[in-house]
């Protein structure tokens, strides 16, 4: 082979070999609205004329969908291990249009591991985010609001996170836990000045409080209402110690139980003020046998009120003071109220302390009673009886 053929193979194959990388790198492209391959990460900026809903049909299972902008659309995710991450700053909106039940500004149906975390969800005509058919999800770092049923809620069998959220003005309940699901409630919850309540537990399902701080105020309804065999819980985790659940302000009750139970198993605190009644509880339980949550009942019409079989289990830190009533007992049950050492329990400076009607049976162990009024039906024992 001559010198002159050999070059030019040479000068061939340099080339060739700078021309292979750019190849690969022209039929990949570093950035796109759908989004790169190789990191699961799709971009949308809806400021752009972009919209999620586009990406979401393309999304597979991990991927990472990062918005920008003010969107106006309702998004359904149907695919599992999604994340919509709004960083912060955007909005999706909903459009508004006349209310309507089970719908969504975001749904997640039937899709488990989805996180919905950094946006601003507003103006739906039902929903602002909805969970239904079994869906897993988790929402972080979200304001839902002004929309024109519920903020979040929670159905069918599925199960959600929220982490540091505010749920504020929505057109029903804040939050709506329902037919078998639960919800865990973590860092910072708002959830206040919705037209109903704060939020709502039905159908056997669990609103659970999990090392959170906690809000329910200035809510049209109930700061918060259980029924139909419903649960509102501090479990005994290490996590939940330190919960507190605040609740001011509301045009009914600050809890409400219906066929429901309260129960506090951690070190916690529930304050509940300015309200016409502060717990109520209705064929239903409040438990808290370890002598390790705080209840704090001050300025309400009435502080606890106890009826159809009501019944109550209190081993410390119970706090009724500055109510037109504080604890009353018309047709209760066993209602049980223990003072500890660490941990005193009293009931007084209310207009009346306590009232028991009816049958109410209770037993006070070394708490600080004020005054107390009985009819002839109850039964009384303790360091405290009936007149």
């Amino acid at each position: 082979m001559n010198p002159l053929t050999q070059f030019k193979i040479v000068k061939k194959i340099a080339i060739l070999a700078l021309l292979i990388p750019l190849a690969f790198v022209a039929a990949v492209p570093l950035t796109s609205p759908i989004g790169d391959a190789a990191s699961n990460m799709r971009v949308v900026n809806c400021d752009r004329g972009q919209n999620i809903a586009q990406v979401l049909a393309r999304a597979e299972p991990g991927d990472t969908i990062r918005v920008t902008g003010t969107c106006f659309e309702r998004v359904s995710i149907k695919t599992d291990r999604i994340t919509l991450d709004g960083q912060g700053a955007a909005t999706l909106d909903g459009g508004g249009g006349p209310i309507e039940e089970f719908d969504g500004v975001v749904t997640i149906d039937g899709a488990s591991g989805v996180t919905i975390q950094g946006f601003t969800v507003q103006n739906g005509p039902g929903e602002g985010i909805l969970g239904t058919h079994g869906a897993a999800f988790s929402v972080r770092n979200t304001t839902v609001q002004d929309n024109g049923f519920t903020g979040v809620a929670v159905g069918q069998g599925s199960t959600a996170e929220l982490t540091d959220c505010s749920i504020l003005r929505n057109g029903g309940p804040g939050m709506d836990v329902y037919t078998q699901s639960s919800a865990v409630l973590k860092g910072s919850i708002r959830t206040n000045d919705n037209l109903t309540s704060g939020a709502d537990i039905n159908g056997t399902s669990i609103i659970e409080i999990r090392g959170a701080q906690v809000e329910a105020s200035r809510n049209g309804g109930f700061g918060l209402i259980a029924g139909s065999n419903s649960q509102l819980a501090v479990f005994g985790f290490a996590g939940s110690q330190g919960s507190t659940f605040t609740i001011d302000a509301n045009g009914q009750a600050g809890i409400g139980l219906g066929s429901s139970i309260l129960n506090v198993f951690s070190e916690s605190t529930i304050a509940i003020t300015n309200s016409p009644v502060g717990i109520l509880v209705a064929a239903s339980k409040i438990v808290s046998p370890f002598g390790v949550g705080r209840f704090v009942i001050e300025n309400n019409v009435v502080g606890l009120d106890l009826f159809l079989d009501g019944t109550a289990l209190l081993v410390g830190g119970l706090t009724v003071r500055n109510n037109g009533t504080g604890v009353r007992g018309d047709g209760a049950g066993v209602l049980t109220f223990i003072s500890i050492p660490p941990n005193p329990s009293a009931i007084t400076g209310n207009g009346v302390d306590v009232d028991l009607r009816f049958g109410a049976r209770v037993t006070f162990d070394g708490v600080d009673v004020g005054t107390i009024t009985c009819d002839s039906t109850v039964l009384s024992r303790g360091t405290t009886v009936c007149p």
